[in-house]
């Protein structure tokens, strides 16, 4: 039979709640919120969207306890067989024992868990027709899977029926499973086994533990006006079936087998636990929106602090490249006598023409220009600059993120964002070379177009060449007292060499466009270098607009429910 309203509107609702749980699984990593997510939306796929779309299906009810507590016991006394291996001392149920009617099917959450070997199914005649009663594993067992399987068997049932002991129905661990219980509000029947013989010390555990149920919420959980608990004396078993004795669990089996005789009660309860589940899912889904707009929020303040760093150090690097700064004086003093920059510099008021007939005098015929060295060892110096100051600007980063929690979840994951990038060196060494290869093409272009060719073959292109990356990289209008001296001769000696072959407004734009590639090649090296950060948060900016999204579904859960 179909849903219980088949209301398109709860529908759409349910999918988006499941499309929404799932990238919120995706966006948090690593983080507590994402298994949180991940129950939510187990229960969503696995009980609440199948209900709602038939609230005729089987009732699955759920045996859940601590180790010992007599859960097996249970299953087996309301079966009259032994079906479930019973222990005291360690968990011997260890996947879910699933007893079925044999006119009954197991719904497909089920029937993946069995397939998945987590689940058990046992098709008998003591089976209830239109129950599946499932016997889970320990909820406090010491492996871990059990523990994560009667959980998520704890998402899927319509009915819990929570079976403890005189001496451990107050423990912590308990009613950590009982509060997700009252979230969901999934119904509830208890049982204490092994009370003691004494009538009163009976009364006493028994209303203890009603006691506790009010305090916590649980009481809400009941059946009818209160949650039913049924007390087992110790002594009551029956080894016949290894369980309980038939008569002490009685009104368990009673209200079990009202539930069989009984189509419309049966889809009573299943409306009601599925109007339950889904008022349930209100809370902590307009939690989790919560959560996921104050993550936006550290996102966005951890990137920008990011940003900041990166920025004051890529301010540095643009800083010591207009003025020089980086380069090492021997290199500029090797290219400055190469060039003779005092005899340049002594006709350099007599003109251009002068200038350019003693600039060739000066290298033809004289000494082999240190092209090639003076070259790498300027891309070296810069490679050099562009390390340091990226370097620095991850540990700036890196610092700013520890202190919080996210961006700390990120540095353990990468703990190499705290520097620079193995291998960054050889690659910005190879976009240099590219570049500087530009330029000698552009060289020898300019000097066919402008009539310049005699003058550049003449000198070499690659001489040059090198005097115009040198041009990039230095002039003397940022170049201050005691940084004036070899660095600003070299300026203005590579400056006249350039304007006397190609003019000066020529040599202008031409510096201003290599200038603007050396800088697109910097921004993409620092760019990709913060962007390392990006891949490592483990929240995304986005997450505001999934945000939204989780509130507007939690509105409409609160205030259409099934209708």
């Amino acid at each position: 039979m179909a849903g219980c309203c088949g209301a398109p509107m709860i529908q759409t609702t349910l999918s988006t709640l499941a499309d929404l749980l799932e990238e919120r699984i995706g966006s948090a990593p690593g983080l507590e919120a994402a298994e949180r997510a991940r129950t939510l939306r187990n229960h969503l796929v696995e009980y609440v969207i199948p209900r709602e779309r038939d609230l005729d299906a089987p009732l699955v009810v759920v045996i859940l306890g601590s180790t010992g507590a007599g859960k097996s016991s249970l299953f087996n006394a309301l079966a009259g067989d032994s079906l479930s291996k019973v222990g005291v001392v360690r968990p011997t149920t260890m996947t879910g024992q699933a007893l079925v009617h044999p006119s009954d099917t197991l719904p497909p959450a089920l029937e993946a868990m069995e397939a998945a070997g987590l689940l058990e199914s046992m098709r008998h005649p003591s089976g209830k027709r239109g129950l599946l009663l499932i016997d889970a594993p320990d909820f406090d067992s010491v492996e871990a899977d059990n523990r994560a399987l009667a959980r998520r068997l704890l998402e899927a049932a319509d009915l819990v029926i929570y079976v403890t002991t005189d001496t451990r129905y107050a423990d912590d661990v308990p009613w950590t499973i009982l509060g997700r219980a009252r979230e969901r509000g999934v119904p509830l029947l208890a049982v204490i086994n092994r009370l003691p013989r004494n009538e009163a010390d009976q009364v006493t555990i028994m209303d203890d533990f009603r006691r506790l149920l009010v305090a916590g919420g649980i009481e809400e959980l009941a059946i009818g006006d209160q949650v039913q608990i049924v007390g087992v004396d110790r002594d009551d078993v029956d080894p016949q079936v290894d369980g309980l004795a038939a008569a002490a669990i009685e009104p368990v089996n009673r209200a079990l087998n009202r539930l069989a005789a009984n189509d419309a009660e049966r889809r009573e309860l299943a409306r009601e636990a599925l109007q339950r589940s889904l008022s349930g899912l209100v809370a902590p889904v307009r939690e989790l929106a919560e959560e996921m707009a104050a993550e936006a929020r550290h996102a966005v303040d951890l990137l920008k602090k990011r940003d900041a760093a990166y920025a004051r150090h890529r301010e540095v690097i643009d800083d010591r490249i207009d003025r020089g700064t980086f380069l090492r004086s021997e290199v500029l003093r090797e290219w400055h006598d190469f060039v003779g920059a005092n005899r340049v510099a002594r006709v350099i008021s007599e003109g251009v023409g002068k200038l350019a007939a003693a600039i060739r005098s000066a290298f033809n015929p004289g000494p082999v220009a240190p092209t090639q060295h003076v070259q790498e060892s300027a891309f070296a110096d810069l490679i050099a600059l562009v390390l340091s100051q990226v370097d620095e600007a991850a540990a700036e980063a890196a610092s700013s993120w520890a202190s919080n929690p996210h961006g700390s979840v990120a540095l353990e994951a990468d703990p190499a964002l705290w520097g620079v990038s193995p291998g960054l060196g050889d690659e910005l060494d190879a976009e240099l070379e590219a570049w500087a290869t530009g330029i000698s093409g552009e060289i020898a272009e300019m000097g066919e177009n402008l009539r310049g060719f005699a003058k550049v073959a003449s000198l070499g292109v690659n001489v040059v060449g090198t005097g115009a990356i040198l041009a990039v990289f230095i002039h003397t209008g940022g170049l201050t007292g005691a940084e004036a001296g070899v660095a600003a001769v070299t300026a203005i000696v590579n400056q006249t060499l350039l304007e006397a072959i190609f003019g000066e407004g020529n040599v202008a734009k031409f510096v201003d466009s290599a200038r603007a590639r050396l800088d697109a090649i910097i921004s993409q090296v620092v760019e990709a270098e913060a962007s390392r950060f990006d891949g490592s948060l483990p929240v995304a900016v986005s997450s505001a607009g999934t945000a939204e999204e989780l509130l507007q579904v939690a509105e409409t859960l609160a205030t259409r429910g099934l209708g």
